[in-house]
C-alpha cells in the first residue's frame, strides 16, 4: 500500500470484487482496478520488495538480473494470471510498512493453511518466503524446519526462507546468489 493512502483497503477490496473475489488475482489488473498504475505503466520504477524477488527469479532462470530486465519483468509478468509467478501475502490486509498498525493476526492461521494447501496442490518448483519475523508461519506452510541454507522440501517443491528484500545492507548479490542456489537445489532433485 502506498504511503499516501490513495490505494486504501476499500479501493483494494472493490478492485478484488471486480475480479470476482478470486483467491489469486492478476497483479496488474488488481492494481489498475484501484487506480494504482505506476508499477505497470512503461517505464515503471521498480517496487523495492519486488525488485529483489524478481532479481532472484531472473538469476534462478540464468538470466542477467539487471535493472532493465527487472523493470520489464515487473511490468509484464510479475504476478500475472498468465505468467509463471504467484505473489501471495501472508497478511491479506495491505500496509505501507510493517511499522504501520494493521491487524496481522485475525486471518493468519487460515491464510497459512490456505497457502500450504495451494502449494501442495499446485506443487510449484520453488517458494520463497521472506522476513524472519514469520519463520514459525513459514515452517507451518512448509511442514518442516529449514536447513542451514534456509531451504527444505515440500514434496517436489523447494521452499526457501530469506531476509526481507528491503533489509538494510543486503546487496543485489544476496538475491542473485539465492536464485543461483535455488537453481542448484532444484536441479539436484
Amino acid at each position: 500500500m502506498g504511503k499516501d493512502g490513495k490505494d486504501n483497503l476499500a479501493a483494494r477490496y472493490d478492485s478484488w470484487k471486480q475480479l470476482r473475489c478470486a483467491q489469486v488475482v492478476d497483479c496488474e489488473k488488481h492494481h489498475r482496478g484501484f487506480g494504482f498504475t505506476k508499477w505497470h505503466d512503461p517505464p515503471p520504477p521498480t517496487q523495492p520488495t519486488w525488485r529483489q524477488l524478481i532479481r532472484l527469479l531472473l538469476a534462478y532462470q540464468g538470466n542477467e538480473p539487471n535493472l532493465d530486465a527487472i523493470r520489464e519483468y515487473q511490468r509484464t509478468k510479475w504476478g500475472s494470471a498468465t505468467g509463471e509467478t504467484c505473489v501471495i501475502e501472508l497478511c491479506g490486509l495491505a500496509a505501507p510498512s510493517t511499522q504501520t498498525s494493521q491487524d496481522r493476526t485475525t486471518f493468519l492461521s487460515g491464510r497459512v493453511e490456505r497457502i500450504r494447501e495451494a502449494a501442495s496442490k499446485h506443487a510449484p518448483t520453488f517458494i520463497v518466503m521472506y522476513g524472519q519475523g514469520n519463520r514459525r508461519e513459514w515452517e507451518r506452510i512448509a511442514g518442516s524446519k529449514f536447513d542451514a541454507n534456509g531451504t527444505c522440501r515440500m514434496g517436489k517443491t523447494v521452499a526457501a526462507t530469506s531476509l526481507h528484500p528491503t533489509t538494510r545492507g543486503l546487496g543485489n548479490e544476496y538475491w542473485a546468489n539465492l536464485g543461483q542456489m535455488l537453481r542448484s537445489v532444484v536441479n539436484r532433485g
